[in-house]
Order: structure tokens, then sequence, then C-alpha cells
């Protein structure tokens, strides 16, 4: 069994896993409108990510013995101009997540509740990885640029990279394990 302090932590974390599925949304809706639809896929998928982690910690609470249950969420509208602020804002958003995830896995160990440490093992590593790509997405963006020749490579490459992702294979070309 949970205890209480866990599920509000788990139950606050949901919170935060819908905010960033709504907040992709909304960059998906950002990337369309200024026709940037391999982008838009991108973060269709990271939207997709998100409330898929949402779920396994919705099923998580309610399976050891609490209560799981979404708040009505903040307003995830956001002024951007280039796609660099974009990156940004994930790279932000992306920390937050990091932040709580961290913070929640502490109070796990703290607790003594070694089975939600190990339940937030993946969430902690998969939290390292995205700010690591994104970073890495911040830096390309920043050597190719955000003029009109530029986006449309961009574009290209994301609708590439997410073409292949659904294929199960890594942006490379090489299969993931």
């Amino acid at each position: 069994m949970l205890s209480n302090k866990i599920k509000n932590a788990l139950n606050e974390q949901i919170q935060k896993e819908a905010y960033a599925s709504n907040a992709y949304l909304t960059l998906a809706t950002w990337c369309e409108e200024k026709s940037l639809d391999g982008i838009a896929e991108y973060f269709y998928a990271a939207s997709n990510d998100e409330r898929d982690h949402m779920l396994e910690i919705y099923k998580y609470i309610n399976t050891y013995g609490g209560s799981a249950h979404i708040k009505p969420l903040k307003d995830t509208t956001v002024k951007l101009k280039t796609l660099l602020d974009v990156f940004h804002y994930v790279f932000d958003l992306e920390h937050e997540v990091t932040v709580a995830i961290n913070k929640l896995a502490k109070l796990a160990y703290e607790e003594n509740d070694f089975a939600t440490f190990k339940f937030l093992e993946a969430f902690v590593l998969e939290q390292q990885q995205s700010e690591k790509g994104v970073n890495e997405l911040i830096d390309m963006i920043k050597r190719v640029g955000c003029d009109e020749k530029n986006l449309y490579y961009l574009n290209k490459t994301f609708k590439k990279n997410e073409e292949r992702k659904a294929l199960g294979l890594s942006p490379t070309g090489v299969e993931k394990e």
C-alpha cells in the first residue's frame, strides 16, 4: 500500500505529465500553423509519450491502494517567435518534469517505498535522455538557423526521423534494441 505522502506526490506528477502532454499539443499547433508538419509530428509523438507516462502513474496509484485523479489543468498557451524559442521552451518543460521526477524518487527512497522507487527508475532515466535529446536539437537548430530554407530542411529531417521511429528504427536507421 502506498502512503498518503506518496499517493499525493504521485498525483502531483500526474498533473505535470498531463500538462506536458497538453503543452506539446500546443507546440504541434504552433508548428502546423507555420507549415512545419514534420516538427508537428515530433510534438504529437511527445504528447503521446507524456500521456503514456501519466497513464502509467495513474494505473500504478490505482493498483497499489490509491485513488488517482486529474485536476483541471492550467492553460498551455505560450507566445513563441522562432523554432529555437520553441525548443528552449521544450527544454524548460522537460527540465521541470525531470526535477519533479527526481524529487518524487527521492521521496519514495526516503519513505522506504522501494517498489515505487523502482517503478520511478525508468522515468528518471528517460528524463535524462529527454533533456539530452532536446539539447541536441537546440544545438542543431542553432547551427542550421531558422530562415525559411533551413526551416524546410529541419522540417524534412524531423519528418524522416518520426517515420523511422514509427518503423522501430533510430533516427540514423539502425534498429532499436
